[in-house]
């Protein structure tokens, strides 16, 4: 499939390693374009997906369950690169959801059978790959600098950092992200329409 060369660009720098433009072309070769409706899962509780995916428009959520509760997890936009990692690590069934928020979502599809050809022919991808996970582990660890304390502080940070995540998700899974109930975020949006 061909990839718009503008958003081939923003995948090409989504982590430091930038990789050379045949090995965009290899991407761009294997992958197929999923689209997701409003609120569709792409993977389910369960269900094994090793499939690498690349987030074109939109938003998804991804949704974990712990027998009791579903807790939102994290987010996902354009250009994310992302997978379900049980899946395609382990071979085991997800223990993440991922499904789209309030928005329609595109995503690139890169089947596993694909992905791992690709790895194997070329090691700027493979490394390319690698610099990605490592990049995923600095971005969780940034995340629990800067989304942290307590769901007031939170609140704010996401409102200030990614303000579209806010009005894209419903505000019981924003509630669910901060861990707190959503009648609890609905008084703190009345107390901050008063500061």
């Amino acid at each position: 499939m061909s990839i718009n060369p503008d958003f081939k660009k923003e995948i090409q720098h989504y982590s430091t390693f930038i990789p050379p433009d045949d090995v965009m072309d290899l991407l761009s070769d294997a992958a197929e374009e999923v689209r997701l409706k409003p609120k569709e899962i792409l993977i389910r509780y369960g269900q094994c997906d090793p499939s690498l995916y690349i987030v074109k428009d939109g938003i998804l959520q991804f949704l974990y369950f712990d027998g009791e509760k579903e807790t939102t997890f994290g987010f996902a936009f354009a250009p994310t690169i992302l997978c379900a990692p049980h899946c395609m690590y382990g071979h085991e069934p997800s223990v993440m959801q991922i499904e789209a928020c309030k928005i329609a979502t595109t995503l690139l599809r890169i089947p596993e059978n694909r992905f791992y050809s690709i790895m194997q022919s070329s090691h700027e991808f493979a490394q390319w790959m690698f610099n990605i996970a490592l990049g995923q582990f600095y971005y969780s660890e940034t995340k629990l600098t800067m989304i942290s304390g307590h769901a007031v502080e939170k609140y704010r940070n996401l409102l200030k950092i990614r303000p579209d995540i806010v009005k894209a998700i419903s505000s019981r899974r924003l509630a669910s992200y901060l861990g707190v109930t959503p009648s609890w975020l609905c008084k703190l949006r009345k107390k901050m329409l008063y500061e």
